[in-house]
């Protein structure tokens, strides 16, 4: 049985991998390489939460997201890089759902390289 948020009459409970968790808010807080080179620190964070399909990474994710969005103003958000069952999703589409979400006007014909590139 794998780890999963639950929800019940509209609260949320999530159960264990609290030490994934502790890890990922912490890879959150860690100081990048850029910072200690002396370079400006990235306006932006990307973490990658891996996993069979049904081992609960989705469950992973929306709970970390839920614990950390009042410190993002401007938004969080999410992309799923595989479907349910597996299969990879293409980066095109992913990338139109990521410009969508960001108010971004996805330019007619766009190849895969020109919507990764905005």
């Amino acid at each position: 049985m794998t780890d999963q948020a639950v929800a019940a009459a509209g609260s949320r409970q999530f159960y264990g991998r609290q030490r994934e968790l502790k890890a990922l808010r912490a890879d959150i807080e860690r100081t990048g390489l850029d910072t200690l080179t002396g370079r400006k620190a990235p306006r932006a964070r990307v973490l990658l939460v891996a996993g069979r399909p049904g081992s609960g990474r989705t469950a992973l994710a929306e709970e970390l997201i839920a614990s950390v969005a009042d410190r993002y103003p401007d938004g969080v958000y999410r992309a799923r890089l595989t479907e349910p069952g597996g299969e990879p999703v293409p980066t095109a589409r992913a990338a139109r759902e990521l410009l969508r979400d960001l108010g971004v006007a996805e330019p007619p014909g766009a190849a895969e390289d020109e919507l990764t590139e905005l």
